[in-house]
């Protein structure tokens, strides 16, 4: 995302179109919340954007939101290790340290995916960019206990943060 960053008085004079191919991004191969939420404008703020675009997840159908968990990619797993991850996942997963794993932090988290996909059917969710590698690994540990529900929400709450970034790193909080 290096292009210069959109004021909200371009975002909100924005076509449909336009306004899909520059968010539809910000959630990980998930579209449709930005087609959704395109509706809402004029957006008051990249705040109210965001609001917008999460208030579409909280709508959606648990099959929906199931499918947006599903989308992401596991934590340094094989999208990663084959160069297959968005760009923005890319940079998050680096800036953590996640691309520079030793043997043993690359197998313990390999352990961690598999037992998170198997517990909850979508990967393990967290915004890498707020956590330091250790943080992300107590966290995965800690999670791991949590019922269906409660992690689906946990995952969920991560995904608004990764997108708030996501977000600032397209628009200016200035109009």
């Amino acid at each position: 995302m290096t292009s210069p960053a959109l004021t909200l008085d371009q975002i909100n004079r924005m076509s449909s179109s336009e306004f899909s191919r520059a968010f539809g991004r910000v959630f990980e191969h998930s579209p449709w919340i930005a087609e959704r939420s395109f509706a809402a404008r004029p957006f008051a703020s990249i705040d109210a954007l965001h609001g917008a675009m999460c208030t579409v997840v909280r709508e959606a159908s648990e099959t929906e939101q199931r499918a947006l968990l599903a989308a992401h990619p596991a934590l340094a797993g094989r999208e990663a290790i084959q160069g297959e991850l968005t760009a923005e996942s890319t940079r998050e997963q680096a800036a953590a340290g996640l691309d520079a794993l030793s043997r043993a932090e690359m197998a313990r988290i390999g352990e961690l995916n598999e037992a998170h996909a198997a517990r909850f059917g979508f990967p393990f969710i967290i915004a890498v960019r707020l956590n330091t590698k250790a943080q992300i690994f107590a966290e995965f540990e800690r999670r791991l206990q949590f019922d269906p529900a409660a992690e689906r929400l946990a995952c969920l709450e991560q995904v608004y943060l990764i997108t708030r970034l996501r977000l600032g790193d397209l628009a200016s909080a200035q109009s």
